[in-house]
């Protein structure tokens, strides 16, 4: 299974994503990959991005789900 990676900028997320807790931003996207889209995601944060892991089957998906959230 292929993957591929989407990268989201931490210093370009707003209201309601607190970037001071960063790893509860990241749970409640995964939950929502997982309840919602029954998306399976790997999601990791650095500094400065926040990383998302998908099968390259599901990017439309995922996509669609991350746009529903406001984070692109």
């Amino acid at each position: 299974m292929e993957t591929s990676t989407i990268r989201i900028a931490i210093r370009g997320l707003n209201e309601p994503w607190d970037t001071s807790r960063i790893p509860a931003v990241l749970d409640e996207i995964e939950a929502s990959f997982r309840e919602e889209a029954d998306i399976p995601a790997r999601l990791t944060a650095d500094s400065m991005t926040i990383a998302i892991d998908v099968a390259t089957d599901r990017l439309p998906d995922a996509a669609a789900l991350l746009r529903d959230l406001g984070l692109i």
